[in-house]
Formats: structure tokens, sequence, C-alpha cells
């Protein structure tokens, strides 16, 4: 199916199963200033819980929507690409749980700079195609501090929910935590 304006892209997938694993990640000093300029994605959460739906805008299909289910790392998820004027309204539905951040695509791993009160952390996620697909090797200049697929304060909706002095202090102390060892 495609959007009446003609323009070929994609109007909604099917739902789908995302298999995915996210993690807290140390970047090395100088890495974000080496790699392609990434996609800066300001993502706004009409809705938390099960199911998240989130608008996303400045994907380069144009804005997307997108509903999601369950935990862990196999969820449920359907997304479609919607008019700038109805992503602009469920931006404003979002309220203040709206998150920043910019997407550096690194071979198969997507590296997550966030702004804002979140400045300072990076979450690195991957797609699988089965939930028992290997790992790759982390790219040169990040390391894996730890897996939080499961760990919910690190969903992109919980972050979205916190206030900013919440988010700013969320940030501080798990990466002291790693400064400790």
């Amino acid at each position: 199916m495609t959007n009446a304006g003609g323009s070929g892209h994609p109007v909604s997938t099917p739902v789908t199963y995302e298999i995915e694993r996210r993690y807290l990640v140390r970047v090395a000093d100088g890495l974000i200033d080496e790699l392609d300029a990434g996609h800066d994605f300001r993502q706004g959460y009409v809705r938390n819980g099960t199911p998240s739906v989130r608008i996303r805008i400045g994907e380069p299909r144009g804005p997307v929507l997108t509903c999601k289910s369950g935990k862990g790392i196999k969820r449920e998820e359907a997304e479609t690409v919607v008019p700038e004027d109805v992503a602009k309204a469920l931006m404003l539905a979002a309220q203040d749980r709206v998150i920043e951040k910019t997407r550096f695509v690194i071979g198969p791993w997507e590296l997550d700079r966030f702004h804002g009160a979140l400045d300072g952390l990076y979450l690195m996620e991957i797609e699988l195609d089965t939930v028992d697909d290997p790992i790759p090797e982390p790219p040169d200049g990040v390391h894996i501090l730890r897996e939080v697929t499961d760990d919910k304060r690190f969903t992109n909706g919980r972050l979205a929910r916190r206030s900013e002095k919440k988010q700013a202090k969320l940030v501080t102390k798990v990466y002291k935590k790693f400064e400790r060892r």
C-alpha cells in the first residue's frame, strides 16, 4: 500500500516481531566526530505501557507512528508513515513525554546519543533475525557496560516519561556506577 500523495512510501506495515538487544555503552572521546552524520530524531510517546504508541520525526521516509507491545528481546511491532500534520498533532498529544537523540549506524549496530537532560547517555542496539543469533563484536571505540534490554529504565518510553531532573540524575547515576569498577 502506498500513501495518497503517491510518493511510493509504504503507509503501513503488518504487525511483525522486532528482535532487538540494547546496551548501555561508553563511547571513546572523539568517536562521534569521526562518524558519518547521524539522523536526528524527536520521539513523542502518546501512550506508555502496553502497547506503547510513539511518533518519531526525523526518519528519512517521513514521520513514523509505531505501536509496540511485549517486553524483552522479542516484541510485537506495527508502524506506519503518517502525514506531517498528523505527526505534529501526535507530538502535541505526547505533551512532555518527548526525547531527542541522534542515531548513528555503525555496521549492524545503531548507536543512540541522547540530548537535553539525557545528554551523556549512549545506548546501542542491534536487531537480530532470531533470539538465538550471536551478538557481533561492538564497534571500535564503543565499550559495552551492560545489557539493558530487560531494564525498563532504559526503554525510550520510560526515559521520556521521567522529569528532566530525574533524566539527568539517571545519566549521572548509571555512569558513576561504572567509574567505581
